[in-house]
């Protein structure tokens, strides 16, 4: 593990983001947020706080979601298509390497554009007076993990179909993964012994994301943080799923032809 190597490629990426101006897209949805938010506290917003709140964790959410995956489903199919590929193997960097940093530039470029709109928002919710507790830094805490996945899935995807398949896939998953994950546990409980291993399974394969919104406990009011293990153990889903995802691209990466 070359932390150099993973630190240059990644950086790479964030350059070659803000020369794209993709951040200047999360820029402009987070200016339309404080608009809105203008406009919604121009007819005054008094016991609506939770109301609020959820369009905040909503907002954060969809954006921060579609932002992991267009930037990295993408990464390596351009890399392919602009021939840039080449000089970056030509140099002591394998193939593994490669993947890693590139992965490591796009949980960067997400994260960078997450802390955009959790600055606009928290702004837009200060604006309305609204109180924020420890759950929602929790709340923050946990979505970012949660993103470190979606980017490992969608650089997972993009080694064995076209981008816009990966990015059509982990769209799916990020934002259906748990009416899925609801489905096959019910088809476990109707289903025979012989079949029930099947379900359980496929679900176990299935990239959990949901376990990473805290949203539904941040919209309310005085609700107890989640406790330290809890998030213990969501930071090790995290690494041991990302690197697992890693490793699935890797080793479609290291036969493909170029």
């Amino acid at each position: 593990m070359n932390l150099r190597i993973y630190w240059a490629l990644a950086k790479g990426v964030v350059l070659e983001s803000i020369r794209r101006k993709d951040l200047w897209v999360v820029a402009i949805l987070g200016f339309l947020i404080l608009i809105a938010s203008g406009t919604l506290g121009f007819f005054g917003v008094a016991g609506l706080e939770i109301f609020v709140k959820d369009l905040a964790v909503t907002v954060l959410g969809l954006f921060s979601t579609i932002i992991a995956v267009l930037s990295a489903c993408r990464l390596m199919p351009e890399e392919t298509k602009n021939r840039t590929l080449y000089p970056l193997l030509a140099r002591p960097i394998s193939r593994f390497d490669l993947l890693a940093g590139k992965l490591l530039g796009a949980v960067l470029v997400t994260w960078i554009g997450f802390a955009m709109l959790c600055s606009l928002t928290t702004l837009a919710l200060l604006s309305f007076h609204v109180p924020f507790e420890v759950i929602m830094g929790q709340y923050v805490i946990a979505k970012m993990m949660g993103l470190v996945v979606i980017c490992a899935v969608s650089l997972a995807f993009s080694t064995f179909m076209t981008p816009a398949a990966a990015a059509t896939m982990s769209i799916i998953l990020a934002f259906g993964g748990g009416m899925i994950s609801r489905a096959l546990v019910m088809s476990y409980s109707t289903a025979s012994p012989a079949t029930q291993w099947f379900f359980k399974f496929v679900n176990g394969i299935l990239p959990q994301v949901n376990l990473f919104d805290l949203g539904g406990r941040a919209v309310y009011f005085n609700w107890s943080p989640v406790p330290l293990w809890v998030m213990g153990a969501l930071f090790a889903y995290m690494a041991i799923y990302s690197w697992a995802m890693l490793g699935l691209g890797w080793l479609k990466f290291r036969r493909q032809a170029l």
